[in-house]
């Protein structure tokens, strides 16, 4: 997520190949000539509509609950947020995003030699929520999941952060699932 204040440095970046999530002010968006490959939206309270352009498959990239999830988390800011806090709360929404929707991707690397080949077909198999399969064929297609492989397959450490995350969210569901049986096995 990177936010402009007030600037139009980097207007450009808009109109650039890789998806990016930028932050812009309102009145900077005459400054942009081409729209068609842009998905904007109005985060502002009390907008009168959310999206200022679409591209057409908003609606049914992702799934309702991952939706409402990431709405939810996105719409939990402050009236009085500084940026930092903006920036934190959006990179944290889409972070949970992807968690949940890919955090298993590391289950699904076969050793060959030096290197790992990711498996796409188990993978794929192994998506929790059938409900958010969709999604995921789809973004398993992108520059960014395939950057993102690339990087794993490669590298002796690849992103730690996202690992750590990722375990996080596995010991939290474990930790839930262990008191939720817990507390049925004294009730019954």
């Amino acid at each position: 997520y990177v936010h402009f204040h007030r600037s139009t440095v980097l207007i450009d970046v808009c109109a650039a190949p890789t998806p990016y999530l930028l932050g812009v002010q309102k009145s900077l968006l005459d400054l942009l000539t081409d729209r068609s490959d842009l998905m904007i939206v109005d985060l502002s309270p009390g907008a009168e509509t959310k999206f200022i352009t679409r591209i057409g498959d908003e609606e049914f990239l992702l799934p309702a609950k991952l939706k409402e999830e990431l709405l939810s988390r996105l719409s939990a800011r402050t009236h009085h947020a500084s940026t930092e806090e903006l920036n934190r709360l959006v990179s944290e929404a889409f972070l949970f995003l992807f968690i949940r929707s890919v955090g298993h991707f590391s289950q699904h690397f076969k050793r060959s030699g030096n290197s790992r080949q990711f498996q796409k077909k188990s993978f794929l198999k192994a998506v929790e929520h059938k409900s958010h399969l969709s999604f995921v064929k789809l973004f398993i297609q992108t520059q960014m999941f395939d950057l993102f492989i690339q990087e794993e397959e490669t590298q002796a450490h690849p992103n730690a952060f996202f690992h750590r995350k990722v375990s996080e969210y596995q010991e939290r569901k474990r930790s839930e699932k262990m008191k939720a049986g817990w507390v049925r096995g004294v009730v019954v």
